[in-house]
């Protein structure tokens, strides 16, 4: 006595390949359990930062890792007091390894600041050459143009 119309389908009820929930999670959707802790969070992360740092004071390894890696700003890049020389030529780029090269020996720049000088000169080389061989080729069009 059951009508074709009213027929529950168990199992499987999708096509291969086809999603149940199309639409899927609503992106920036949070989990309950992850909302909790942040309103716990919220209201105790003072004293949780204050009791890590007393113990990480009195010697305890892994709240004194924790301390220094999140409380404790990383050290980024700085400025480097260096005046870099005038580079007009490809020839001029000898003179800029020597600058580098003094100052770094005097101890004015540390040996990965000097790499990075270095590296700027890659840059400056090429930029260089470009100009150079825009110049020659110029002058090679203006030649022939007058022959």
């Amino acid at each position: 006595m059951t009508d074709e119309s009213q027929h529950v389908q168990r199992g499987r009820p999708f096509k291969k390949g086809q999603s149940g929930n199309p639409k899927g999670r609503p992106k920036g959707s949070r989990n309950r359990t992850t909302l909790i802790a942040q309103a716990v969070l919220d209201v105790q992360a003072e004293a949780l930062v204050k009791a890590a740092v007393e113990l990480a004071l009195k010697g305890n390894p892994a709240c004194l890792k924790i301390c220094l890696e999140r409380l404790l700003p990383l050290k980024k890049d700085a400025p480097i007091d260096f005046r870099l020389p005038e580079m007009g030529s490809s020839a001029d780029i000898p003179k800029l390894f020597a600058s580098v090269r003094t100052t770094l020996d005097e101890g004015g720049i540390t040996p990965s600041e000097a790499r990075t000088l270095i590296d700027m000169t890659g840059v400056f080389h090429k930029l260089i050459e470009s100009v150079e061989f825009e110049h020659r080729l110029s002058a090679l069009e203006e030649t022939q143009n007058r022959r």
